[in-house]
């Protein structure tokens, strides 16, 4: 049995943004004075940008609804840290898509 070495590289380049929009997210989370944060994706990724490093930012998935996908994976990671996660629409015409995060 071979094993492809592009699935081995895509597995561990998931992995690694996996790890770097976790660890941003609780750095947010502990860096805030309110004890929650709420905003669409597209706020997240600017949030992220601010604390994260200039090399880090590269990682970042590029569309909103791929970093939707990421925060779907380690949503339990962040939970069983004490950061509850919860995603939403807002009631009005638009129904804007949103995620919250709270201590």
């Amino acid at each position: 049995m071979t094993i492809n070495n592009r699935n081995v590289v895509s597995v561990s380049q998931e992995n690694n943004v996996d790890e770097l929009v976790f660890r941003g997210i609780m750095s947010m989370t502990e860096s805030q004075s309110t004890s929650s944060w709420t905003g669409t994706m597209t706020r997240l990724t600017s949030a992220l940008n601010r604390v994260l490093s200039k090399r880090q930012r590269t990682f970042l998935p590029g569309s909103p609804s791929a970093l939707r996908l990421v925060i779907n994976r380690v949503a339990n990671r962040l939970r069983s840290r004490g950061v509850g996660v919860r995603f939403g629409r807002t009631t009005d015409h638009s129904r804007t898509r949103f995620v919250k995060f709270s201590r």
